[in-house]
């Protein structure tokens, strides 16, 4: 009895004092010595592997305080946000926070909603078996949450034992959406990542890819007339698309209809007048409210400071307008690392993978000047 109230008190008090690097050494050192006059004790063995995977997590900056105050949801967040890779944690995260290792296992037999827990693992060296129906969940709910696809899921997917699995039976949920014209956006980034997964090419993606960049296009000349030639261009460029592109004809029309060459429109694009007109209606209707949006924008744009400014536009999903305000916040500190991550995060959400790649590259290259055992992972 007596024997387990010390090993009681000791546990108290390492609880109580471990809240620095300092702290936890000198708990260390204590429990070594403990350990030394009594090997026997399976209490203080278990006591030592919680202390020892505390010291090691807590090497981490970005973990550290999360880890002394044992604040699981904080561990989370943190993680999340942590730009460095330690493959050879995983074990000291689990004796710490056992709850992860139980949502862990939860995930792996289908429960979606442990994602957002487990999903930052892989940089301490999780490499996650991703549930059969994983890849149908993703894509729905990337439709009405298109902040789901982060650098960390990104990451995390490609880590996975079945990412070439993944990468297929994404492509076969998005093959059965390609009717669906109002989701081509979204499913160009799903495409993107199961290519980023398994680096195979698809029809799918090719015309997802060429629709986005026609789309681009027209909308570029929203406040320009069309020249004949223009519109003829993308009339060949509208016909030679194997997708669904009712939207793209109503902005051709609207603008064609503008720039006085109406009846072109009809003859090129083939559509029952009525029909067209509906369509260039809700066209018009769309641009109205785009107007405001835009002009709500750029009000907020003078009256809040620039970091603000960047969630809010964020928040709203017009991610041209605040990777332009993080550039121009970077102008003043290009090695803030916790922007340039954000920046990169904007260029993914936009589907320009690649300056995404180089912004994460410049986000490794700061890192490992600032604490040179950092190690980013490779884009």
């Amino acid at each position: 009895m007596k024997k387990f109230l010390l090993v009681l008190s000791f546990f108290l008090i390492v609880s109580v004092l471990a809240q620095s690097l300092e702290d936890l050494e000198k708990s260390w050192l204590e429990l070594l010595q403990r350990v030394v006059r009594e090997p026997d004790s399976d209490e203080l063995v278990e006591l030592g592997r919680k202390l020892s995977a505390k010291r090691r997590l807590a090497q981490l900056e970005t973990l550290k305080d999360s880890v002394l105050e044992e604040n699981l949801d904080k561990f989370v967040a943190n993680l999340s946000e942590m730009s460095e890779t330690r493959d050879d944690l995983l074990d000291e995260c689990f004796v710490l926070f056992p709850k992860l290792k139980a949502d862990v296992a939860s995930f792996e037999r289908g429960d979606n909603s442990k994602l957002n827990s487990v999903c930052a693992l892989w940089k301490l060296g999780y490499k996650p078996v991703v549930p059969q129906g994983f890849a149908a969940w993703l894509v729905q709910t990337f439709l009405s949450d298109p902040f789901l696809i982060d650098w960390n899921l990104v990451f995390f997917l490609k880590n996975s034992s079945n990412k070439d699995v993944i990468a297929k039976q994404i492509r076969q949920e998005c093959e059965k959406l390609k009717d669906k014209e109002k989701d081509y956006p979204a499913l160009y980034r799903l495409m993107v990542l199961a290519k980023q997964l398994d680096g195979a090419d698809s029809q799918l993606e090719s015309e997802l890819s060429r629709y986005i960049e026609l789309m681009t296009s027209l909308e570029r000349y929203s406040s320009e007339r069309l020249s004949n030639e223009e519109f003829e261009k993308f009339s060949r460029a509208l016909n030679n698309l194997n997708l669904k592109k009712d939207n793209l004809k109503a902005i051709l029309s609207h603008l064609a209809e503008r720039s006085g060459i109406q009846d072109a429109v009809m003859r090129e694009l083939g559509n029952d007048r009525s029909n067209l007109q509906r369509v260039v209606a809700r066209w018009k209707f769309r641009v109205d409210l785009m107007i405001l949006v835009v002009s709500a924008f750029f009000v907020t744009l003078f009256l809040l400071p620039r970091k603000l400014k960047i969630s809010f536009f964020a928040f709203f999903k017009a991610y041209r307008i605040a990777i332009w305000l993080c550039q121009k916040e970077l102008s003043k500190d290009p090695t803030d690392i916790r922007l340039r991550t954000q920046l990169a995060m904007f260029y993914e959400r936009i589907g320009e993978n690649e300056k995404a790649f180089q912004q994460y590259k410049i986000v490794r290259d700061l890192s490992r000047m600032v604490k040179k055992d950092r190690i980013l992972p490779r884009a």
